[in-house]
């Protein structure tokens, strides 16, 4: 016990010694990185903090903290993240999804910056580049490399040499690239601002502009284009997917990824990703479908599925039922074949004299 409080001791230390670390943003976007995970040991050595985290699964993150930067990385059975950020207050994220063909890498770029609009700093600009590379092609742009048995550290180290070496867009099989931008503020003599664009971001596709497809605005609007772009629902971006059951906002934004054909060429080159969906998150989809929309259908990850979650419109007499339960739920115990019987009685016949008299004797104390 007094080794973990040590640890988290030393840990808080490392935080307050990393000027960025001071930075909420910035901070949180460890803190999603280290999302289930424990601490397991942190040493000091000269200007810098060595911190290795583990999960349930004995996967390891190692982090690197120094006064002005820190890095990570992230190794599980078929994907590595290396992230790093320096003092100007750029990330860089580089990913290798290994796959039964290949490879995807990805290397996306997230630039802070202080915002005049929103009075602090917020992430201004985010850029995603995607290489697929087929197995044949890794063994021939790597020599003397056994693709099956690499070690994840080892590849992520040839590609990054290989990025110095070639133009990697060029080498691979398939390339995608997505960004999304904070609009520019223009000043007009009076003090006046006008934004560059009518949209609320500038946001483009392999250099198509699809900024009106993703209309959404706040502060944290990038993280939530990327979201919806890769169709992935959080409580970040919840509001946004209402906005798509009530019709405010397109279907096209959601997976917007998938719906362009990306997710599907690269599949066809080089497999589905092999990294495991996490119970947790399907069980969160299944309560956020049902609680806000009344959909209790099954929960598959592609996008068909998820817009019929997404886009579910509850009837007339499936929200009377629920409303039914709730009341009965607050004020009795009763069995289900109960409710089902005065439910039936209800919707059936219509008028609401029969919400009134069913609802009644459920009323007296």
């Amino acid at each position: 016990m007094m080794d973990i409080e040590k640890n988290l001791e030393n840990l808080e230390l490392a935080y307050k010694y990393c000027k960025l670390l001071k930075i909420e943003c910035i901070k949180k976007e460890l803190e999603a990185q280290l999302e289930g995970y424990t601490l397991k040991s942190i040493e000091r050595k000269t200007g810098e903090w060595t911190v290795c985290f583990e999960n349930l699964n004995g996967e390891h993150i190692i982090l690197s903290i120094s006064s002005d930067s820190f890095s990570l990385l992230k190794i599980t059975a078929t994907r590595i993240e290396g992230i790093a950020i320096d003092e100007n207050m750029l990330l860089t994220n580089r990913v290798i999804d290994k796959r039964q063909n290949g490879v995807v890498y990805s290397i996306i770029q997230k630039q802070f910056a202080p915002s005049s609009r929103f009075n602090q700093i917020v992430l201004t600009d985010l850029v995603e580049q995607r290489f697929t590379i087929t197995r044949e092609k890794i063994n021939s742009l790597l020599e003397s490399i056994d693709f099956d048995n690499i070690r994840l550290t080892n590849l992520l180290l040839k590609l990054r040499m290989l990025e110095n070496n070639v133009d990697l867009k060029s080498q691979s099989d398939y390339y995608s690239k997505f960004s999304t931008h904070m609009n520019y503020y223009l000043y007009f003599e009076g003090g006046r601002k006008i934004k560059d664009n009518i949209y609320p971001t500038r946001t483009y596709l392999n250099d198509e502009e699809v900024s009106s497809i993703f209309d959404v605005d706040g502060l944290d609007k990038l993280y939530r284009i990327y979201d919806l772009y890769n169709g992935i629902i959080n409580p970040r971006n919840e509001n946004d997917i209402n906005s798509i059951n009530l019709g405010f906002l397109s279907q096209d934004v959601f997976n917007f990824k998938q719906l362009k054909g990306i997710s599907g060429q690269e599949d066809s080159l080089v497999g589905p990703s092999l990294v495991n969906v996490n119970d947790t998150y399907i069980n969160y989809l299944r309560k956020f479908f049902d609680q806000k929309f009344g959909y209790k259908g099954s929960i598959n990850l592609d996008r068909d599925s998820m817009l019929l979650g997404i886009t579910y419109q509850i009837s007339g007499s499936e929200k009377d039922k629920r409303e039914i339960e709730k009341t009965m739920d607050e004020d009795y115990i009763i069995t289900k074949e109960q409710v089902d019987r005065q439910i039936d009685e209800l919707t059936s016949s219509g008028p609401k004299r029969f919400l009134k008299r069913l609802l009644r004797p459920l009323n007296k104390k």
